[in-house]
């Protein structure tokens, strides 16, 4: 059993380390995550898609520096019947850029860690590496290949998951995050403030030091002199030399001003969040209970962001949330932030209704720049409660009712070549509304904002009076 376990865990690792090394990719045409499970490849895709569409070349690197690419896994684990999620980080130094027409529209260079989130089952083999014939051409591949549907003939099939998988992201930014040596940051802190320091120490080379006195009638303008070209590149080279010194306390006063930033950005959505880890396993433990907090999150987050970057929602299998309009459709990436609150769960009519609010950072795309927003919405989901559940491996040719066509039923509910509806997904979470509540937010941010610049002003005031 341990052996197992152990066994299990590296595929873990395994599944994680490639997610790291494809989503740097994700965004190149004919990308494909397949370490991610089905919901966050398709959100992938589209974004891809809708990217492209725009016409716009998109480039997310994620460097890792010095530290292991590997990262550390299983930092954090939870457990049900069903599954187990678990939780990976990686340090990098992330920056996205984005041009358009050989025109840089977008560039943001930030020191972050990268979470992913792994879902496995608890029990089952892994069926993987075994091989299927394709009832409609013969063929025969792997388990693993026909994911993305036949090779030879196109045929898409209805399979359960194949676990170990991705099914979620986000990135959280850390100033203490460094991915280069120490000694190349306080050295690029301290000549990117070169120019600053040049000018706030030149008095040194101006002032006339051996006459200089303190008794009173003294006058500056008397003890001005010009300095020799010799005493000025002496300067120059001093300060030259001594720009890691400065560069380190640059860099420790950027730590402090960053590290309030991101208290002020993320401390309403953490209490926000507050216990809905426990309020939804108190709740769900009696009426549904094959998903944890964790795997619920994932899932809702991914169709979320499906719905963002889809260009006909009314398609969507698991969509019957209203018409958004075009709130979305300058969308070109959506972060989750790692927050999503769990509000309200009732259970009617055999279905299960969660309603949560979901924190993310868009990107939108408005011509002639990009600009990122934090954002906040209101999600509600639902899910049959007297579906049967079970992570037992099946598969099987989709085809439609109607034309005898086989298409991805996941991606769209109706056929591509007819138009006719595919029945209806019992078996997984729906999407019944969105709503965008970001504004209520707004005043939280700037009270807590305001907080933390009091904070800031007590802290100085604290240290001069000591000084004193």
């Amino acid at each position: 059993m341990c052996e197992e376990n152990l066994n299990n865990q590296d595929r873990r690792n395994a599944v994680a380390s490639a997610f790291r090394e494809e989503i740097a990719h994700a965004m190149e045409p004919g990308a494909k995550v397949m370490s991610a499970d089905r919901e966050l490849r398709y959100c992938l895709e589209l974004q891809r898609d809708r990217i492209a569409r725009r016409t716009l070349q998109y480039k997310d690197e994620m460097d890792p520096g010095k530290k292991p690419t590997r990262g550390l896994h299983n930092v954090r684990s939870w457990k049900d019947g069903h599954y187990e999620t678990s939780w990976s980080v990686g340090y990098i130094k992330h920056t996205k850029t984005a041009e358009r027409n050989g025109l840089k529209k977008f560039k943001k260079t930030e020191p972050q860690m990268i979470y992913e989130t792994v879902v496995d089952v608890c029990e089952g083999e892994d069926v993987s590496g075994d091989t299927y014939c394709c009832p409609n051409c013969g063929a025969t591949s792997t388990i693993r290949e026909l994911q993305e549907g036949c090779s030879h003939c196109g045929t898409s099939f209805q399979m359960t998951e194949l676990y170990p998988k991705v099914s979620n992201y986000f990135f959280v930014p850390d100033p203490a995050v460094n991915t280069d040596p120490l000694w190349k940051t306080v050295t690029k802190c301290g000549l990117c403030a070169l120019p600053v320091t040049l000018i706030l120490f030149s008095p040194m080379i101006w002032l006339d030091n051996r006459n200089i006195s303190l008794l009173k009638g003294f006058n500056l303008a008397d003890h001005i002199v010009v300095p020799s070209p010799a005493k000025v590149i002496a300067y120059i080279l001093t300060m030259i030399i001594l720009s890691p010194v400065i560069g380190y306390f640059v860099w420790i006063l950027s730590l402090f001003f960053a590290s309030f930033r991101a208290i002020g950005k993320e401390t309403p959505a953490a209490l926000s969040v507050g216990s809905s880890r426990k309020r939804f396993a108190a709740k769900m433990s009696t009426i549904s209970p094959e998903y944890t907090f964790e795997t619920f999150s994932s899932r809702i987050t991914s169709l979320f962001k499906i719905a963002i970057f889809s260009d006909s929602r009314e398609s969507l299998p698991f969509y019957a949330a209203g018409d958004l309009g075009e709130s979305f459709d300058n969308v070109v990436d959506c972060s989750y932030r790692g927050w999503m609150s769990c509000k309200k769960i009732k259970e009617q009519n055999n279905t299960v209704y969660v309603t949560g609010e979901v924190f993310v950072d868009t990107t939108r795309d408005l011509g002639d720049r990009l600009k990122v927003k934090s954002e906040v919405y209101q999600i509600t989901a639902g899910r049959r409660t007297d579906v049967p559940f079970t992570t037992n491996f099946s598969i099987a040719k989709i085809q439609c009712p109607s034309c005898g066509a086989s298409f991805n039923s996941f991606k769209s509910k109706n056929c591509p070549y007819c138009g006719a509806e595919g029945e209806p997904a019992t078996d997984d979470w729906v999407i019944y509304d969105i709503r965008d509540v970001g504004k209520k937010f707004l005043i939280r941010r700037i009270l807590w904002g305001l907080l933390v610049i009091a904070l800031l002003v007590l802290s100085v005031l604290t240290v001069i009076k000591d000084l004193r």
